[in-house]
């Protein structure tokens, strides 16, 4: 199977409260006509017409006439060829979405799902983990934690800094749950030391991304009753395995686009399985890199849970309720990333052709 095009494709879809949801796809064709689809992580319209750009024009000619065959070869070829724009962010991000779709033909043509290409899946379903949005607000973030437990979610995961947002909402959460809390690096050592008591007090599954810059974790000692996960933004499975060594890290999140897509997701997974550190794949999608999480959430070592983002049925190009907070997940089971985004969805949010 040789790629004969690849489209960018970009999505922009009106979500609550006035806000759209960016969402940047590829569309890969080979020459015989089977269809991929990958995803790229696009927050907001500027990272958005970056990706688009650098896919296109960038990303698309290096594998345009090459074989589906050589998905990993390439993905590391180009990750050479564009070392110079750095090791993360946008290109290994883009690159994501054209490794994605690959994968995905790939399993089409062999008729095995992705987790199967991967090694096999050791789970059929994955737990959910209600990832709310961060309000800075106590009671604000205390209601949206009761909601999410009303749906009947198996963990929930809070992004808030602030120590007494946090423990409003621990509060709720029954004691048995795993609760996760997402600082997005806005502490000093000097400020996780001072509270490491009251942090150590709420029983996390993890602290997430506490520190900024998170190079301090490689020379912290562990800290008791803290459990700290990061690796989201982290772009190679080499960068992976540095933070392995970091004795306050017990969680590595490897997240399929800030990773290059899943040919480097594979490499990440098999570091932190030798290094026996779980694996918390990072999860804010709702495109193919949704589907590509849930198939390495199926093929990796320990049990992880899928993070659902704060979305409803009508961001859902599928149409099988992975954007709803609910108890678990069925990982996909078809041909491929196991979906293709619904055709009028795609024609519905397509920004580029207005």
């Amino acid at each position: 199977m040789i790629v004969d095009r690849i489209e960018p494709i970009a999505l922009r879809i009106p979500a609550a409260g006035g806000n759209t949801l960016c969402l940047t796809m590829s569309r890969v064709v080979t020459r015989e006509g089977v269809e991929g689809y990958g995803e790229c992580l696009s927050l907001r319209p500027p990272m958005q017409r970056a990706l688009y750009a650098t896919i296109r024009d960038a990303i698309a000619p290096h594998y345009v006439g090459k074989s589906i065959d050589d998905r990993e070869a390439l993905n590391l070829a180009a990750r050479k060829r564009f070392a110079s724009f750095g090791r993360a962010g946008t290109v290994l991000n883009a690159l994501a979405s054209v490794d994605i779709a690959l994968w995905d033909i790939a399993g089409k043509v062999a008729n095995k799902p992705v987790s199967a290409l991967l090694g096999g899946a050791r789970r059929a379903r994955v737990p959910v983990m209600a990832s709310l949005d961060k309000y800075d607000d106590t009671r604000r973030t205390r209601a949206r934690v009761e909601e999410a437990l009303a749906a009947g979610v198996a963990a929930v995961k809070v992004h808030e800094h602030r120590l007494e947002v946090a423990e409003e909402s621990r509060r709720v959460v029954p004691a048995a749950m795993p609760y996760v809390v997402d600082c997005n690096n806005a502490h000093t050592v000097a400020d996780v030391r001072r509270d490491e008591k009251r942090w150590a007090a709420m029983n996390l599954m993890f602290l997430e991304d506490p520190l900024w810059p998170p190079e301090e974790l490689l020379s912290m000692p562990a800290m008791p009753g803290i459990t700290v996960g990061m690796g989201a933004d982290l772009g190679s499975a080499e960068q992976m395995a540095l933070y392995t060594r970091a004795p306050p890290i017990g969680v590595l999140q490897p997240d399929v686009c800030m990773l290059g897509g899943l040919s480097e997701a594979k490499r990440a997974l098999a570091v932190l399985a030798a290094a026996k550190k779980t694996a918390a794949p990072h999860t804010p999608f709702v495109g193919p890199a949704a589907l590509a999480s849930l198939h390495m959430l199926a093929v990796a070592e320990g049990e992880g849970y899928f993070a659902t983002v704060e979305a409803d049925d009508s961001m859902d190009p599928y149409g099988f309720g992975h954007t709803r907070w609910k108890a678990s997940l069925d990982v996909p089971t078809g041909p491929g990333l196991g979906f293709d985004p619904d055709p009028g969805f795609l024609d519905r949010y397509d920004y580029a052709k207005e």
